[in-house]
């Protein structure tokens, strides 16, 4: 599980700094360059519950295992990919092979492990998450300084190739039974309406035509959805697991989560370049405390979670984060780098005690033949999260930058933090505490 997880994290962020060196042998745009990334956050984003579906039907084992191929497929094609059209679709075809392995992770591993160790091993799933985010800089540097940016993604053959060949020897096969049929009508106007939500959200700043234009398709989608799903037999958006309050209480803290930490990672590179002056080498070395901190204190809040309960680390880590994404909010050019770094480790490890127990009481809280389709509805929430903490954070400090980069700098980090400290604190209203 862990190969899987940690490739598609991996490539998350390891593309970022490969961006340069592909504009240039393109001779491309900005914005042209920008949809190697986006396009695979969106495809991700679409698609993310579907395939956990498709896990309860087809079998996890296969869909998680087919989806490593596939993005093993997709890494090819990116790397021998002639023109940044074909590039861009192969980054697409990366992302529906990225959305079946992180759907499956977390429904693999609560089937896998019994309840008094559940939560150890989703802390240390996390810990994957985190060690690709953080890896990502570095590996992608040192990739570029010998060879081209083809490279980044053909390192990705032998491993997915291996990794699958592992994944289907030792995953487990789920014995045959009745199995719930797979919603296609729910799956595509689903996908078409996140796409495009998202793609509202994102283009919101840029231009209120299209972003006008984009909401009015995602509202039609969502009622073609709607209808579609009163129909099904068997309902792609499933209203058992919606109506179950420890469930839909944890979607929503995971949601509020990563759109807080989104706000800082969007805003936080231009900060300390430009208000602290930092060189290439001093900002990637402190954008790596972030996720080193999760994953150091990941495993120990899952261990904890299975001993005393997921409410204590899940309420203190949402605090825990919050106060780190205050303290940078008030940070300005004369604090020092000491303080804005425990500010970092503060947020992180709050975010590595939050995570473990949130996913911990989701996943719980479901039956076995519904693991996939929890995984898929965690994941989703994360990447909307992520989205919208990207849309909003990047508003907020438009609106203040038009006074000074630091009062959008405050505005932007300080609404970060009301939202941490409101996903913590959701973790006191759970039915059970999860």
């Amino acid at each position: 599980m862990s190969v899987g997880v940690f490739m598609a994290t991996l490539d998350g962020s390891v593309v970022n700094v490969a961006l340069p060196a592909i504009r240039r042998h393109f001779g491309a745009s900005i914005g042209g360059v920008e949809a190697v990334v986006s396009v695979y956050l969106l495809v991700i984003s679409a698609t993310l519950l579907a395939a956990g579906r498709l896990g309860d039907v087809l079998g996890r084992r296969r869909v998680f295992t087919g989806g490593m191929l596939l993005f093993t497929l997709g890494s090819g094609m990116c790397g021998f990919a002639g023109s940044l059209p074909a590039l861009v679709a192969a980054r697409g075809l990366q992302a529906l092979g990225s959305s079946a392995m992180m759907s499956m992770a977390p429904a693999i591993v609560t089937e896998i492990f019994p309840r008094e160790r559940r939560g150890q091993a989703l802390g240390a799933v996390s810990s994957v998450v985190a060690a690709g985010l953080t890896a990502g800089a570095p590996i992608g540097g040192a990739i570029l300084s010998f060879t081209s940016w083809h490279a980044v993604f053909l390192v990705n053959l032998p491993v997915g190739v291996a990794g699958a060949a592992w994944a289907w020897r030792a995953l487990p096969d789920e014995a045959a039974g009745e199995r719930p049929p797979f919603d296609v009508p729910g799956a595509v106007w689903l996908g078409v309406a996140l796409a495009t939500a998202i793609g509202a959200v994102e283009t919101a700043p840029h231009s209120g035509r299209w972003a006008s234009a984009l909401v009015v398709a995602a509202g039609v989608a969502s009622a073609v959805l709607w209808r579609a799903e009163r129909r099904s037999p068997a309902p792609l958006v499933d209203p058992e697991l919606l109506g179950n309050r420890t469930i839909s209480t944890g979607l929503l803290a995971a949601l509020l989560s990563y759109a807080a930490i989104f706000h800082q990672m969007l805003l936080s590179p231009f900060f300390l370049a430009d208000v602290k002056g930092l060189g290439q080498a001093g900002l990637a070395a402190t954008l790596t405390v972030v996720p080193v901190a999760l994953m150091l204190t990941s495993p120990v809040s899952g261990w904890f979670s299975d001993r005393r309960g997921p409410r204590i680390p899940q309420a203190v880590g949402g605090v825990m984060v919050a106060c780190g994404l205050a303290w940078l909010a008030v940070s300005d050019g004369t604090t020092s780098m000491a303080a804005i770094v425990a500010a970092f480790a503060l947020e992180g490890a709050g975010m590595g005690l939050f995570q473990p127990p949130n996913n911990s009481a989701v996943m719980g809280a479901l039956r076995p033949a519904k693991l996939g389709s929890g995984g898929g509805l965690l994941a989703t929430s994360r990447n909307v999260g992520m989205v919208l903490g990207v849309a909003t954070g990047a508003a907020l400090f438009e609106a203040g930058e038009r006074t000074s980069f630091i009062v959008g700098w405050r505005l932007a980090l300080g609404s970060g933090a009301v939202l941490a400290l409101a996903a913590g604190l959701l973790a006191l209203v759970k039915p059970d505490g999860g």
